[in-house]
């Protein structure tokens, strides 16, 4: 199995969400990765909807609460826990989910970020 480090957990603070690229140089993240009361929740950053990144900013990927993930394109609204889409073009789709560990202080993908795309 091919694994990914992302980041410290320390970097990523409970509330917030990341985007990773495979490549430095890419515009946009290929996985979203949340921090939540609940637990740590990735995906990959494409919404069912038509495929795009869903980030409205870098590292922007929840909606105003704070406790869903938002396609910044359609507004299409994600739970945490699952990826299902409660409100949007794709109402009742899911994200892919990607997954992830924390190992030592860090969180790591257990699949390369390039199958991700």
């Amino acid at each position: 199995m091919s694994e990914h480090l992302l980041c410290r957990l320390d970097e990523l603070p409970e509330g917030e969400s990341r985007g990773f690229a495979a490549k430095p140089d890419a515009r946009y993240a290929d996985i979203v990765v949340v921090r939540a009361h609940q637990g740590i929740y990735a995906y990959r950053n494409r919404c069912p909807h038509t495929g795009a990144p869903m980030e409205w900013e870098p590292d922007r990927f929840l909606d105003f609460s704070g406790t869903l993930i938002q396609c910044g394109i359609h507004g299409a609204l994600f739970r945490f826990d699952d990826g299902y889409c409660i409100a949007g073009p794709c109402a009742r789709q899911s994200l892919r989910r990607i997954a992830v560990i924390e190992r030592d202080g860090w969180l790591v993908a257990l699949e390369p970020l390039e199958q991700a795309l």
